[in-house]
């Protein structure tokens, strides 16, 4: 899917988390197609953590279960500071818990197009804030 110039996408920082290398380097590559600047791909919640407290994306995609945790303290840090963020997990909604089940939920395998839908509702949505 190409951007449009003046897409809402381009030029906004996209946080990814997830620990699954091939899916991490393949939401990279849609986004930068996209014309969003990725933080990351991380693997753990530390890190993500980390590119939160330094840098503020303007919208993450979160995996669930990362090596060693979960990316529930990185839903709760974006909640905390009023970012948007969804969650591309196998699991459903029901195996979910905290700020992860305030979140719109994508399946892997995920769907390109309704990735783009998504993400682009919650930065509109942000916009209006």
């Amino acid at each position: 899917m190409l951007h449009e110039p003046n897409d809402v996408l381009s030029g906004r920082q996209i946080l990814v988390v997830e620990d699954e290398r091939m899916i991490a380097l393949d939401l990279q590559d849609i986004l930068e197609e996209w014309g969003c600047l990725v933080l990351g791909p991380v693997g753990t919640a530390a890190e993500g953590l980390d590119l939160v407290a330094h840098t503020l994306p303007d919208c993450a995609v979160l995996d669930v279960h990362l090596n060693g945790g979960t990316s529930e303290p990185v839903a709760a840090a974006l909640q905390a500071s009023n970012r948007p963020y969804l969650v591309l997990t196998a699991y459903r909604r029901g195996h979910l818990s905290g700020a992860l089940l305030d979140a719109p939920l994508l399946s892997k395998p995920f769907d390109e197009k309704k990735l783009g839908k998504v993400l682009r509702s919650l930065l509109i949505d942000s916009m209006r804030g």
